[in-house]
């Protein structure tokens, strides 16, 4: 993300600073890695949105008498398991990104970059000995905090997904014990 946009604009028009060393590929493959998580944290937010919106309405439009039975019960159960997997899902939406920022900050902090994440990277890419370099380490850890970003994001989409099962046989069920179906 910011570092491959930062290596991309030093390199001029259509060129870049990365040449085909193996670090060079790692910073590749960590830009992609980066980047990787929007789609599934956009779609996790918009279905919890989307979700919290349908029961509102549904709950205003169709007021319920519930008596005890089967359909109230099964109901209220489905209504639970839906504010829980919603729950599950901001969870995992909001912790997805705090080891990634963390390793983010310290990498900042190391190669002598503000920590602030608001300030942007330097455009050029210094030139460090190698003993001086941030070593591998923390490179294996920026990766590892990138794939767990990915995993957490993954496992929201897969919670949102359930949300939206539920939301659905929630309202199947609420229009049966309503006497709308």
């Amino acid at each position: 993300m910011a570092i491959e946009t930062s290596v991309n604009r030093v390199g001029g028009m259509g060129t870049t600073m990365l040449d085909d060393s193996p670090a060079d590929e790692v910073l590749r493959e960590m830009a992609e890695l980066l980047r990787d998580a929007r789609p599934g944290m956009l779609v996790s937010g918009f279905t919890v949105a989307a979700v919290t919106v349908g029961v509102a309405v549904e709950e205003t439009l169709l007021p319920m008498n519930l008596h005890a039975g089967a359909g109230s019960a099964a109901s209220v159960g489905l209504l639970a398991v839906l504010a829980l997997s919603v729950i599950r899902t901001a969870v995992l939406m909001i912790s997805a990104d705090r080891p990634l920022l963390d390793e983010l900050g310290e990498l900042r902090r190391e190669v002598g970059a503000a920590v602030d994440p608001n300030v942007p990277w330097r455009t050029t890419r210094t030139r460090i000995a190698i003993s001086q370099a941030p070593g591998w380490d923390r490179v294996r850890a920026m990766l590892a905090a990138a794939h767990f970003r990915s995993i957490r994001t993954h496992m929201a989409l897969t919670w949102a997904t359930f949300a939206i099962i539920c939301f659905l046989a929630w309202t199947l069920v609420s229009l049966v014990v309503a006497g709308r179906l």
